[in-house]
């Protein structure tokens, strides 16, 4: 960086004055001497003690004065930086902003302000910090290309990976290291590799040019990185349409290389699903997705695949035993979360694993246990970042009363704390009742300015006059609820003072259509689902294969599909999280726990319900904070305008 280059200079400048002083006949007086801390500080940003090099350069900037001591006070706020201690941080260059700055100086500054802004979770207003203070033609090539990587990582928070991507591409143009520029393009590849194959194809530029050709080569990953064959003439041919394309040859070799390294494949596939018993119906629907998706499978690449009831979960390990026994390379399901649960305190699974629900256990589960589930908790989460991605700061959850409704209200209350730092407030209600007025007066605190009211009448003696005021301290309202509770909320919303907050939901509030009443109660509530229940042309393809796609059990159709789909994917997802697979349920993705999670698409309900597309993701740096502006804009095209019909799975 350019502050450490600094650094090394000083130092370096520090040892040849010394002896000069050392071994020269006579001194010149004139020159005063370089002050050995600068050395002492480069030192100690060679050995990673950040938190010393910052103390250190605080006192180099103390005893100097103008522009040295300056740069002095931007080397600390640098190192406190790289320390994590960013209020230090903030507290230095507020004091470098009090003297005149050199271009270069302000630059610097401007770029430690924004990557404060992205430590302390505001990638907002890093982007805003970076956008507004371009470089200029005259800027050094180290602080162009930390812009630039600033740019990228500020744009990547944000959940713009598109410009991610874009800003990238400007970096590894001014890049000479060939090491680097082969991380920097990974990266490109990476990034766009994440958006899904309608942004890819939608957004293409004309003409083309570089950036068309990164979206191209995105795409040939995304749809041909399981067939090392076809992705090799297809390479080529990319190759004859971008010949002057600045992707490295290695970048490629080494990415289909690895992309093969991780693809799974089985010859034999046994599926664990429950005949009988309260999940068969549900079972059923798994089955005859993953039969769907068998036949989109080539017939040369296509697995051997035999059933088994697991409908009595005390004979789970016994089954997969004797699948294994039988030739089974991977296993799908079981379904029930007792019959996982087996599983996955089984110490040590010798064949791999994809089980059709999530559970918790009190052991390490298996690395070769993968839970894939239609998770309430996952869509909680979901609703968390797109409240904070619409620029929402203060949210409040309602939800049923009883250990799902908890299950949720906990799954968005620990996402919303690790996006803020906050605690969201929350009230149950009574699910079997209609009238939900307890639960909304109390979390609104109407119930504390009724209470307000008649104490003041009981001071005053006297009636007053009185309209009840809801609190002025929250601007989003998230409900869990099924169809009924759902239609019931916007209307006693509105009685209590409350239809201006914005209304977000799950999936479980509707069934994929509205009739008219509840089209007029329910018009703008927000809520996220999977792509196959919203992309209306593509269920009408599916359904001439399987007639009751259109039916209930829609999203676990969909889920059966992705279950067979995710397969040979499972080694791939697990390598990274920038990896993804789109899929019939969503944009499927691996956390650190070998949970399939998903990107839903987002929709507000409207006749037709009007699509927002992907909402960004919000897991991709490491410690999983990252903020979005206000009109922060989805990442994804309209899937579909057409309304379609299915009921909420079972949670």
């Amino acid at each position: 960086m350019q502050l450490h280059r600094l650094s090394i200079r000083l130092a370096a400048i520090a040892v040849v004055c010394l002896g000069l002083v050392a071994c020269g006949p006579t001194r010149d007086d004139t020159r005063p001497p370089v002050d050995p801390d600068i050395a002492r500080a480069a030192g100690l940003l060679e050995q990673q003690d950040y938190l010393g090099a910052s103390a250190l350069y605080r006192e180099l900037a103390a005893r100097n004065s103008g522009s040295e001591a300056i740069d002095f006070l931007l080397s600390a706020a640098d190192a406190a930086l790289k320390g994590r201690d960013p209020s230090s941080a903030g507290l230095l260059l507020q004091q470098a902003e009090q003297s005149a700055l050199t271009p270069r100086q302000d630059l610097l500054r401007q770029l430690l302000l924004a990557e404060l802004a992205m430590a302390q979770s505001r990638a907002d207003i890093a982007l805003q910090t970076l956008l507004q203070h371009p470089p200029s033609a005259q800027t050094l090539p180290d602080l162009l290309q930390r812009y630039y990587r600033d740019l990228g990582d500020a744009y990547r928070l944000n959940g713009n990976l598109l410009e991610s991507a874009n800003a990238l591409q400007q970096l590894d143009a001014l890049l000479s290291d060939r090491q680097q520029r082969l991380e920097v393009q990974t990266e490109i590849l990476r990034s766009l590799a994440l958006l899904n194959e309608l942004v890819l194809n939608n957004l293409q530029p004309s003409p083309p040019g570089i950036a068309g050709g990164w979206m191209q080569l995105a795409l040939l990953v995304k749809q041909h990185g399981d067939d090392p064959q076809a992705m090799q003439t297809l390479i080529e041919q990319w190759r004859e349409r971008f010949p002057q394309h600045p992707a490295l040859p290695e970048l490629l070799a080494n990415y289909q290389a690895r992309l093969q390294a991780q693809i799974q494949r089985a010859a034999h596939i046994a599926v664990l699903l429950p005949k009988s018993g309260p999940f068969a119906a549900a079972a059923a629907a798994l089955r005859d997705g993953i039969m769907v998706s068998l036949y989109d499978i080539p017939t040369d690449k296509r697995p051997q695949l035999r059933f088994y009831d697991s409908s009595d979960i005390n004979n789970t390990w016994p089954l997969y035993s004797q699948a294994i026994t039988e030739g089974a390379e991977f296993i799908v399901g079981p379904l029930q979360k007792d019959a996982v649960t087996q599983l996955a305190r089984a110490g040590d699974l010798p064949v791999p694993v994809l089980a059709l629900n999530q559970v918790q256990t009190d052991s390490i589960p298996p690395a070769n246990l993968y839970m894939f589930a239609l998770s309430p908790e996952d869509e909680a989460r979901q609703a968390a970042e797109r409240i904070w991605l619409d620029g929402l700061r203060r949210p409040v959850l309602l939800v049923p009363q009883g250990e799902w409704g908890e299950r949720i209200a906990n799954a968005f209350d620990m996402r919303w704390h690790g996006l803020s730092g906050e605690a969201v407030e929350h009230r149950g209600y009574d699910a079997s009742s209609s009238d939900y007025s307890a639960a909304i007066t109390s979390l609104l605190h109407l119930d504390q300015s009724e209470a307000r009211h008649r104490e003041l009448q009981r001071w005053l003696g006297q009636s007053l006059e009185f309209e009840p005021r809801r609190r002025a301290d929250i601007d989003a309202i998230f409900v869990a609820a099924q169809p009924r509770q759902a239609q019931s909320f916007p209307p006693q919303l509105q009685f209590h003072r409350a239809g201006d907050l914005p209304l977000y939901a799950t999936s479980h509030a509707w069934t994929g259509s509205l009739n008219q009443q509840q089209l007029a109660d329910m018009r703008g509530m927000m809520l996220a689902d999977m792509p196959l229940l919203v992309a209306g042309s593509e269920r009408e393809q599916l359904a001439r294969a399987l007639p009751d796609i259109a039916g209930p059990l829609v999203r676990l159709h969909a889920m059966g599909m992705d279950a067979l789909k995710l397969v040979p994917h499972l080694r791939r997802l697990h390598s990274s999280t920038y990896e993804s697979l789109d899929g019939h349920t969503g944009n499927l993705f691996m956390d650190a726990g070998n949970r399939i999670l998903r990107q839903s698409v987002w929709l507000r309900l409207d006749a037709p319900p009007h699509i927002l597309g992907y909402a960004a993701r919000l897991d991709l740096n490491n410690a999983g904070l990252q903020a979005a502006p206000p009109h922060a804009e989805n990442i994804e095209p309209p899937v579909s305008t057409t309304p379609v019909t299915a009921p909420p799975p079972n949670g």
